[in-house]
Order: C-alpha cells, then structure tokens, then sequence
C-alpha cells in the first residue's frame, strides 16, 4: 500500500459488515455511493468510514456512482435499469438510450 492511499470501507446493502477497498485516487466521502468490482461486474455500495490503513484491502474502487437515489431505483417494465451508474440513460436492452443521437443538424 502506498503511504498517501486512503482506503474506503464499505457496505453491502443493509449489512453492518464492511470491506476494504483503496480509494483508487478518488476523493470520496462517508454516505457516499462508489462502484467496487465483484464476480467480473460492478456493484453500487455505500461508502461506509474511512480510513488510513487495512491489512485486507486489495483492490481499488472502481468509480463514484453518480445516479440519485431515485434514478438507482426507477426500472423499464421488464426490470433493467433506467440510468447507468455514470447517469446515462439506458433502453429496456440495457444500452446507451440513443433517440437523439445522430440527428444532426437542425436545417
């Protein structure tokens, strides 16, 4: 670990148990949501404490999630997600919304 990484506990949902992760560079702050890598995909968690030290962390937080609490829950009829964690809107598919994209030019 280098000497000036912070480390971040985190929860997993209504848990009381947190786990480590480095900061990843990331200015993040308590009851703040970030994306943590897990099982080959990224899961929202809530930022928990933070710290200077751990023995167990090893892996970095991957970015902040950036969806209001009300975009994280708004759903399409089949169940996807409405807006990524970045907040960009999606299609029912899970794919980038594109209805306005490529229209060009007004004439």
């Amino acid at each position: 670990m280098q000497p000036d990484q912070k480390i971040v506990a985190v929860k997993f949902g209504e848990s009381d148990k947190t786990y480590d992760y480095f900061s990843g560079g990331l200015d993040v702050a308590v009851g703040q949501r970030v994306m943590v890598p897990m099982r080959g995909r990224e899961i929202s968690v809530e930022v928990a404490e933070i710290k200077d030290h751990s023995e167990v962390a090893k892996v970095a937080i991957a970015r902040r999630d950036v969806r209001t609490d009300e975009q994280r829950a708004e759903k399409h009829p089949n169940g996807a997600h409405v807006w990524a964690p970045d907040g960009t809107m999606l299609d029912e598919d899970g794919n980038m919304f594109t209805a306005f994209a490529n229209q060009g030019e007004p004439a």
